[in-house]
């Protein structure tokens, strides 16, 4: 009778702790892997990710604490397959090699194994051996593990470079976050008309990302205003956040200023200005920029030094306004020094044409350097630059350069020559250099000064 009794306790005992390990462990590690499949299928790939973070690390508990229960090879399972779908992947693959070469695993939970495992090949780079894998499941009748093979073969492809095999892997499904890295792939190959497509296709659907900034300064770095117009107009059509379509038009009016092209500027800007509340940074930012595009038409120094007199403290108080009162310390510190060369006035116009975008100040002063020092061995570099910032009088202020500067490096270019054995080729820029490294220490020190906190009352 008390050896039936000690049997029976033995075996409760037994039932306890296994329904533990289930309850506290398999239950708890199963539902967060769920709750990750769930925001796979709304491609939520972030929110997964951390789900299945957290079913591995409940599932490895159970195998660190309970090596020989009844639910290891459960547990096994749970924790490879997640840590792969987590990006794990240095654990969960030789865990996935085992249950493949063994016979505890079922058929769905074999085909979610394999899947598992050939996310690890793509991000490890060995895409060659992932896609034959990834393409026999895509006629499953799991729809959801088609589709998950259906996806990760197309980031196989990508990352093979293979990019015109991606819209055949995705077929008809909505797949933004591919999408988005196939728009990132295509932004490093200079694939821009992919690129311009698959933009136009995210705004119908009001699918913003901050991506869509960077690809519209790529567009446009590469010239192509009429591609990044019509994304823009067609986030403008969508439904998309203001203060999202604000930062977008910031960086498109900013792009367009950057190249003179002073209208399209102004109309995003005000765009962004209007789209963003008061006080929003990205408005104090639209503001500085509108006050200050017209540097670009400034021609004389005392129209610059009106122009920064008549901003108020709001516009000076902007990242971007700073940044053009720093650059405008360093070019009156270059216009004011009377060098005989004048090698600073020289640098001056440089950091107008440059730093300010203001042409026609550049202009002027580097026809300055050419009349009011005309023995200084910069004056045919001057000319050429004038002329460069004028086309109507390019080909005259070029000439001049090839009569009166017949030996100068300038005139050895201009005439396709090699331009190292003139004597000006290593004393220009050396002169240059010279004054450049004084006016910058003097700038620096200034800068430093002016960044400084104020001192609290009564401080020494």
């Amino acid at each position: 009778m008390r050896a039936v009794q000690r049997l029976a306790l033995v075996l409760a005992s037994w039932l306890v702790g296994s329904g533990c390990v289930y309850y506290n462990g398999i239950y708890n590690a199963q539902a967060e892997a769920r709750l990750a499949d769930a925001k796979l299928r709304r491609d939520d790939d972030g929110e997964a990710t951390t789900r299945f973070q957290r079913s591995a690390a409940i599932a490895e508990t159970v195998l660190v604490r309970h090596p020989k229960s009844a639910w290891r090879n459960r547990a096994l399972y749970i924790a490879a397959r997640s840590g792969a779908m987590a990006a794990q992947c240095e654990r969960a693959v030789p865990r996935l090699q085992q249950l493949l070469a063994g016979t505890t695993l079922g058929p769905a939970e074999r085909d979610r194994s394999r899947l598992a495992l050939a996310t690890c090949e793509v991000r490890a780079g060995r895409s060659v051996d992932a896609r034959p894998r990834l393409d026999s499941m895509f006629r499953s009748a799991d729809r959801e593990l088609a589709r998950q093979s259906r996806l990760w073969a197309a980031r196989a492809a990508l990352s093979m470079g293979d990019r015109d095999a991606v819209p055949a892997y995705l077929g008809d499904l909505d797949a933004g976050v591919l999408q988005w890295e196939l728009i990132s792939a295509s932004l490093s190959a200079r694939e821009y008309a992919r690129v311009e497509s698959l933009l136009v296709q995210r705004a119908r659907l009001g699918d913003y990302r901050e991506d869509v900034t960077r690809a519209l300064r790529d567009l446009l770095a590469d010239g192509r205003v009429q591609a990044a117009e019509q994304v823009v107009a067609q986030y403008d059509s969508a439904r998309v956040r203001d203060d999202s379509r604000a930062r977008m038009h910031y960086a498109v009016g900013d792009m367009h200023a950057r190249v003179g092209l002073d209208s399209l500027a102004r109309r995003h800007l005000y765009a962004a200005r209007t789209l963003s509340r008061r006080d929003t940074v990205t408005a104090r930012d639209a503001n500085a920029r509108l006050a200050l595009l017209d540097l670009t038409r400034v021609a004389s120094v005392p129209e610059l030094d009106t122009l920064v007199a008549r901003q108020d403290s709001t516009i000076w108080r902007t990242s971007y306004a700073r940044q053009v009162a720093e650059r405008v310390l360093l070019f009156r510190l270059l216009a004011d020094r009377g060098d005989d060369e004048r090698a600073s006035l020289y640098l001056a116009a440089e950091i107008a044409r440059d730093s300010l975008r203001a042409p026609w100040l550049a202009r002027v002063l580097f026809l300055r350097v050419a009349r009011e020092a005309p023995l200084s061995p910069l004056v045919p570099n001057a000319w050429y630059a004038a002329a460069l910032l004028e086309p109507d009088s390019a080909a005259a202020w070029q000439r001049r350069v090839l009569v009166n500067f017949s030996n100068s490096s300038v005139a050895a270019r201009l005439r396709g020559e090699d331009p190292t054995d003139r004597p000006d080729f290593l004393s220009a820029p050396a002169l240059l250099r010279l004054h450049w490294s004084d006016a910058l220490r003097i700038w620096s020190d200034s800068v430093r000064q002016l960044r400084l906190p104020p001192k609290p009352a009564g401080s020494r």
